[in-house]
């Protein structure tokens, strides 16, 4: 009885001991890989590279050139790719009227007129051999300066919808960006008319500016009988 208890306690020990040498060998085994994978957390300051600061100092410069050439002292009215001069002085180069418009029709107008300024059949009223557009200045910029509403006969054709207005009740474009489109349509895809100047266009924009309702064409050719 006490030799078979004895022998169960020392077999017993043996394998308490081998299990305690396998678990200290993987221990010892996974130990460097543990280290490398969990790093203890700890504070430090990190140095900015100096390639970092060197870019910040050189694009600070480049910015605070700039803006001493071109920012034009920031005036809303001197704003213009094209602007030229230092800091106090306001240079701008003065573009054609015609090549203006061009752009403002690209970005409010082609559209519904589209680039080859014919319009859509049925919907939109073409700008080309137009008599709307070839005629009687003041009565194109009413179109322009209010807007259009109801049925118009262009070219024999007649469309029925609405013209947007450019003045202060629509996309309150200024008498010159409105006498540019209104310059650009009568010279271009043919087309040939007298430019409208600036001038009279703040003219009709101080007469019709404040009108909030758009024009019909019945009232338009009571006023302005087509040619």
């Amino acid at each position: 009885m006490s030799d078979d208890t004895t022998s169960q306690d020392f077999t017993s020990s043996s394998g308490f001991e081998k299990a305690a040498m396998q678990d200290t060998d993987m221990q010892a085994i996974h130990a460097p890989q543990l280290k490398r994978e969990r790093v203890e957390p700890h504070e430090r300051q990190s140095p900015i590279p100096i390639s970092l600061l060197t870019m910040i100092s050189l694009f600070a410069f480049w910015g605070g050139y700039y803006f001493s050439n071109y920012s034009q002292d920031f005036r809303w009215d001197a704003y213009d790719p094209d602007a030229k001069g230092g800091a106090g002085e306001v240079v701008v180069e003065e573009k054609p009227l015609a090549e203006v418009g061009a752009r403002i029709f690209r970005g409010q107008c082609v559209a519904c007129h589209q680039t080859t300024g014919l319009g859509v059949a049925g919907a939109f009223p073409p700008l080309v051999e137009s008599e709307w557009v070839l005629g009687n200045e003041e009565r194109l910029a009413r179109i322009l300066i209010n807007g259009l509403n109801g049925p118009i006969e262009v070219l024999g054709a007649t469309y029925n919808g609405n013209m947007p207005a450019f003045g202060p009740n629509g996309l309150n474009l200024k008498p010159k960006q409105i006498a540019a489109v209104l310059t650009y349509i009568r010279q271009e895809w043919g087309n040939s008319a007298p430019e409208v100047s600036v001038e009279a266009l703040e003219g009709y924009h101080a007469k019709y500016g404040s009108r909030p309702e758009p024009w019909t064409a019945e009232e338009l050719l009571a006023d302005f009988p087509m040619e």
